[in-house]
């Protein structure tokens, strides 16, 4: 082998060397400005929040800890505004509760992982009796009451562990807030008062709602 060939190979080793490590320093880069923006966004819309009238409401803390943490969330959906609210109510033929509209607003349709909990999108909702066609018209709550199964829309229609968190929509408050059961094996458990209480739970333990409030594993979810 020849002294000039040896060169072109040690310069072709050398360029190709400079091409990796500018690759990979345009990746590098590339990342720093995609979490630089993520970032910017976040504060953007605390600001918008904390600046917007729905800032008094009793969810706002917990509005405030999903979106100040949005790095740790996975497949968000899409906020949705007042005009696409009323138009899914319309569809659904009732009003969705008030602390669920601000987390619509303020935060997303839902995702696929929200502090280890998945939260369906509302425009694709489900019905409970629609998603599980086996079930009969009336279902126990914690063995003591019968709910009407037809009043159960899906907040998830399955979560991890086969599950689905509902709303009761046939008991409507006085702040037209509604509550919110569990429904696993045919059974319901463990009603939450409101939105604003369930979602207190998820980010105050960053876990699965149910897994927090079932200590005692009463359901058996392993």
């Amino acid at each position: 082998m020849t002294t000039k060939t040896i060169l072109f190979i040690v310069l072709g080793l050398f360029s190709f060397g400079v091409s990796l490590l500018a690759n990979k320093n345009k990746k590098k880069s590339e990342e720093i400005k995609k979490k630089m923006l993520a970032k910017r966004k976040q504060q953007r819309n605390v600001k918008v929040f904390k600046e917007s009238k729905d800032f008094q409401h009793p969810i706002s803390s917990s509005i405030l800890a999903l979106l100040e943490n949005f790095s740790e969330h996975y497949d968000v959906g899409k906020r949705i505004n007042d005009e696409e609210i009323k138009s899914i109510e319309q569809k659904l033929e009732f009003s969705l509760p008030k602390s669920y509209k601000i987390f619509l607003k303020y935060f997303g349709d839902g995702g696929y992982w929200v502090f280890n909990q998945s939260i369906d999108s509302i425009q694709n909702y489900y019905w409970l009796k629609d998603y599980r066609q086996d079930l009969k018209d009336i279902i126990e709550l914690d063995g003591e009451k019968s709910i009407r199964v037809n009043s159960l829309l899906c907040l998830m229609a399955e979560d991890s562990n086969g599950g689905a968190w509902c709303w009761l929509t046939s008991e409507k408050d006085i702040n037209e807030e509604l509550p919110l059961v569990y429904y696993i094996d045919n059974e319901l458990h463990y009603k939450v008062k409101n939105f604003t209480e369930w979602l207190k739970v998820l980010t105050e333990t960053k876990y699965e709602v149910i897994r927090d409030l079932d200590k005692e594993e009463k359901l058996g979810l392993g």
